[in-house]
């Protein structure tokens, strides 16, 4: 999403005279442009694992970095990351940040043909990233320690970003809902490795059990996407359950007036969930998986409660403990907020790429 990047593009235009985004705009052009860059338009391919189709790409990406003659080329998430990769393989920038927002079919391909991708995709990150005019960001330690065990080595030019930040006042502290029964919510993309199904489960259990509270889901379907859960899908989960499918919500804002608490029972590991520090600069308690990204957001007890990936029963539970205890989940929300502030603003974000990049343009 666009409101991810908004912290990154302003610490780019602070130390760079142009800066062009290389992206498939999606009708986002206009957007894009008012934060003040050069939009080039580029159509990753963002699902394809067609090699020939990737070869072809990386040839018209390395065209498109020779024409351009960047200082530094900024690869943001793992297909332009991989792709961006291959291309400088062909020549272009000195310098080059790598900047991974989780680690996508990286960090759980297990088999065949995307077990290959993952070997094939590695070894051009490594080959920049050995550079010593390069620079690697990721969102959380655990993405920090597969990149080292898979032997890659980057040194000391590395950090730890916190996501892409929060403006805490922009997501305010909201006052606990006054709902006669406790509301639940999701906020993601409609895929798989987020849980839906999970989730839904563990309503249907809590529903069995006579236990009140609902469920509401905010985000868009991603047709694109391989893991998508169709419309349909979920419009008869939603009936089937009495859970609510809400869509894409303009201002996640409004959800979390109205909501008493976050769920992202996460199948596999996350980069910095951005929906999660939303909802903990709301003040709202957060139920989440025990994957990378969100437990190191979440103490199990503190801001929230931690549970087992697809352990339905869990997540049951833990919904169940927050529904019961308004007190409980006021404390928790509010310390949800406390550590939203204490590192994981739009403030601390700029700040670590400030010092990225000082690093390496002095390098």
């Amino acid at each position: 999403m666009l409101s991810h990047f908004k912290p990154l593009v302003a610490v780019l235009r602070e130390v760079a005279a142009d800066v062009a985004v290389v992206t498939h705009c999606t009708g986002r052009r206009g957007e894009i442009e008012a934060l003040g860059v050069r939009v080039v338009e580029f159509d990753f391919g963002r699902w394809s694992n067609n090699p020939v189709r990737e070869a072809f790409a990386a040839l018209r990406l390395a065209r498109l970095l020779r024409a351009e003659k960047p200082d530094v080329v900024h690869l943001v998430a793992m297909k332009p990351i991989v792709l961006g990769c291959f291309a400088l393989q062909f020549g272009g920038p000195q310098h080059a940040v790598v900047h991974m927002t989780g680690l996508g079919q990286l960090g759980f391909a297990t088999e065949g043909l995307v077990r290959l991708f993952r070997g094939l995709s590695l070894r051009p990150i490594a080959r920049v990233l050995k550079k010593p005019s390069t620079y690697l960001l990721v969102e959380n330690p655990d993405d920090l320690e597969y990149l080292q065990g898979a032997g890659i080595e980057f040194g000391r030019r590395h950090a730890v970003v916190p996501g892409a930040g929060i403006d805490p006042q922009e997501f305010p502290a909201l006052d606990p809902p006054r709902n006669e029964v406790p509301v639940a919510a999701f906020v993601g993309r409609m895929i798989k490795p987020k849980g839906i199904d999970v989730l839904m489960r563990a309503f249907e259990q809590l529903r069995r059990n006579s236990v009140r509270i609902e469920l509401e889901l905010f985000g868009a379907t991603d047709p694109d996407d391989p893991e998508a859960i169709t419309p349909e899908a979920l419009k008869a989960w939603c009936a089937q359950y009495g859970a609510r499918w809400d869509g894409y919500a303009s201002d996640i804002r409004e959800a979390w007036r109205r909501a008493d608490m976050f769920v992202l029972p996460a199948r596999t590991r996350e980069g910095m969930p951005r929906a999660m520090l939303e909802a903990a600069a709301c003040a709202r308690p957060l139920i989440v998986s025990d994957v990378s990204g969100c437990r190191h957001f979440v103490s199990d007890g503190v801001e929230g409660l931690v549970v087992a990936p697809e352990d339905v029963t869990v997540l049951a539970e833990a919904m169940r403990r927050l529904a019961a205890d308004p007190a409980l989940r006021e404390r928790m929300g509010t310390a949800a907020r406390r550590k939203l502030l204490a590192g994981f603003t739009e403030s601390h974000v700029r700040d670590r790429l400030r010092g990225a990049y000082r690093y390496l343009l002095q390098a």
